[in-house]
């Protein structure tokens, strides 16, 4: 498709009751971008919140079963009956509910126990039952700790007022005084940031008896527990696909509910607002009647029927449907900018030159190889730090790009930067298309070979710069802007001279001679562009002709005559970084087996080259991939975006459900 997709605006009538099937037929079918707005004043309604509530209580139970929200896709009841979905969940939820509570009561027995046992373990060694020590009506019992540092001082504080007994954990004593005295040893220990151990009121005995018996029911604690595990798992198995419906139900509910609340509605109707690829438009709205049984309204505008989108304060959202491939370059555009509603979708053409570009600078059938092999991981989808890269589809990226620079590194000769290992096959093909062997197709060896490799490539960027040219010219067209289309630098105006002044050294380098003719057909677009601002108020009967006056007009004149002239130059040259780079590349390979071969004759050279080629290849392959990357990148933002984004668009964006994910 060479311009963007065409799209419609569709505002669906359709009644509360039904409105929930409705979204969810348009966010599984995920084409209608809706327009929202927030509602003021509007709250969940009962059964609303009865959904979010449901949805929290049955995640809280999935993740008590151990259920994972990653791996296989789960397929729901696709049940539109809430109140179904509620007797179902409330059921599995009351099932598990005596589970629940075992587990919750022994955890928080095994949680006491543990805490008491610590508490006792600072005072085992003291040999007095803990129901005596409760039992003292003179003596004050004070059990506890301060910082290991300060017992020191606590015990020359206290001094003959009170016994000061250490314990086993440092910081930790029991304090004895007189009952009289209580007020006066609780004050000191205050000062000191004194923490007391609360002993355990139903427990009775010597305290290391006590650990014992408490270690006993902490065995059998874990006992119960694993037990309640096995149940858990027999639950799991018993109600897991039951669950993870039930969850993937009350979720898409929970998501239609929170949309519902950015659309307008009137007592028992809801409205339903968007932007729809025009080719969706028919299977869509047939799909909702039959959904609905007729119990819907439906109004389709087309964008030049819209007085908000003729005014400019609405922009239609731009689709732009590819295949698998040139998808891959769609983030590169975007991350630039949005195509407008209506104009040429560049990124066709971003995906040959990119493509292209790449493949000259970065030519090696072994290196290449190595881009493939990591495309076909991305995609494999088996490595999950790669799993950012598939899902924005950049492995298909890795594989094209190393596939063309295979290609072009057969043409060189290159494999992993050895320029000899290829020449049997080379020798092969070229005795068979051209009737003579060859060491390499494209040599890059001797002045005038250089030269005319450096002319290919600005031969290349004339390409790509004219089919920039060639968008923009389009572009402006389509949305009437004619003084762009025609009276501006990368408009008619400079395209024709541009292209002209491509004639003339084409046809000098093959021999010919700038003529007076030539003169007279540059001379007409630069006067064109000179003569702009003139010719426009002429057209359009705008007065004064020269606003800013005579001299003005002739210094902005002057000024957009040499500003054409060095873009276009600046532009042209600005593609010899190709060919330098391929060049480059070359020289780098070339080096990598001059360092080998110095090693090879040293004791152990063997392993030494060996190590050096790897390295070096790796070397290659990481840094200069990286570089040639981002100068291809550059060599598209800068010579061929800069000519026809001069406004961005809004990306067309739909409404999508999709299933929730669960591990069976």
């Amino acid at each position: 498709m060479l311009f963007t997709e065409p799209m419609k605006k569709i505002e669906i009538l359709v009644l509360k009751s039904d409105a929930d099937s409705v979204m969810r037929s348009l966010g599984f079918a995920g084409c209608v971008q809706l327009i929202t707005q927030q509602q003021e004043g509007r709250t969940p309604g009962a059964e609303e919140q009865e959904t979010a509530e449901l949805k929290v209580r049955l995640q809280s139970l999935a993740h008590f079963l151990g259920m994972s929200d990653e791996g296989h896709a789960e397929i729901g009841s696709e049940t539109n009956d809430r109140d179904l979905l509620a007797r179902k969940a409330r059921l599995i939820l009351d099932s598990a509910k005596t589970l629940v509570d075992e587990e919750s009561r022994l955890l928080q027995r095994r949680l006491s126990l543990k805490q008491a046992s610590d508490e006792l373990a600072a005072f085992s060694g003291v040999k007095v039952p803990l129901q005596e020590m409760r039992r003292l009506s003179y003596l004050t019992v004070r059990i506890g700790s301060v910082a290991p540092e300060l017992l020191p001082e606590v015990v020359t504080v206290l001094g003959k007022r009170a016994l000061v007994v250490p314990l086993d954990r440092p910081g930790a004593f029991m304090a004895v005084a007189p009952r009289k005295g209580r007020w006066a040893l609780d004050s000191e220990l205050s000062r000191r940031g004194f923490q007391a151990v609360q002993l355990p009121e139903d427990r009775n005995g010597v305290p290391s008896d006590m650990l014992a018996a408490m270690a006993e029911e902490l065995a059998a604690t874990e006992r119960l527990l694993s037990a309640v595990e096995k149940q858990k798992s027999d639950f799991r198995g018993e109600h897991e696909r039951e669950l993870a419906a039930l969850l993937a139900d009350l979720d898409l509910s929970v998501t239609i509910d929170a949309v519902k609340h950015t659309l307008a509605s009137t007592g028992s109707v809801q409205k339903i607002v968007g932007w729809i690829p025009r080719r969706r438009v028919p299977s869509v709205l047939e799909g909702l009647d039959s959904l609905t049984q007729g119990r819907i309204a439906v109004q389709v505008f087309d964008p030049s029927e819209l007085q908000d989108v003729a005014a400019g304060r609405t922009k239609v959202p731009v689709s732009t449907p590819h295949g698998r491939v040139v998808r891959s370059f769609e983030r590169m555009v975007f991350s630039y900018s949005i195509p407008l509603y209506g104009t040429i979708d560049p990124t066709p053409f971003v995906a040959v030159m990119f493509v292209l570009l790449f493949a000259i600078m970065f030519g090696d059938v072994g290196q290449g190889f190595v881009g493939v092999a990591i495309g076909l991981l991305i995609n494999s989808g088996r490595v999950r730090s790669f799993e950012a890269y598939r899902r924005k589809n950049f492995g298909t990226t890795f594989l094209v790009a190393g596939l063309a620079s295979m290609a072009s590194g057969f043409l060189y000769g290159s494999f992993f930067a050895n320029e000899h290992v290829l020449e049997p096959a080379t020798r092969y093909v070229t005795r068979l298309l051209l009737g003579r062997p060859l060491d390499h197709i494209v040599a890059l060896v001797g002045f005038q070979k250089i030269i005319l490799f450096f002319g290919f490539t600005i031969g290349i960027g004339a390409v790509i710069n004219s089919v920039g040219l060639i968008i923009n010219i389009v572009n402006q067209a389509r949305r009437g802007d004619w003084e762009k289309a025609i009276l501006s630098k990368t408009g008619a105006a400079g395209a024709l001279f541009f292209w002209y002044v491509l004639f003339i050294a084409v046809r000098m380098l093959a021999g010919g001679h700038l003529q007076t003719l030539d003169l007279v057909v540059l001379a007409v677009p630069l006067l064109a562009l000179f003569f702009r601002e003139l010719i426009v108020h002429l057209v359009t009967g705008h007065r004064p002709l020269l606003k800013d006056g005579l001299f003005a007009f002739i210094m902005e004149g002057i000024v957009e005559i040499l500003e054409s002239t060095i873009y276009y130059v600046s532009n042209s040259v600005s593609f010899l970084r190709v060919a330098a780079f391929a060049l480059a590349h070359t020289v780098l390979s070339t080096i990598v087996f001059l360092l080998s071969d110095m090693v090879g004759g040293a004791p152990g050279g063997l392993a030494f080259r060996i190590l050096i080629i790897v390295i070096g290849n790796a070397i290659i392959i990481v840094l200069e991939g990286l570089i040639v990357t981002i100068q291809v990148v550059r060599l598209q933002y800068y010579e061929f975006f800069s000519k026809f984004f001069n406004e961005t668009g809004e990306e067309f964006s739909p409404f999508i459900l999709r299933r929730r994910e669960v591990v069976r």
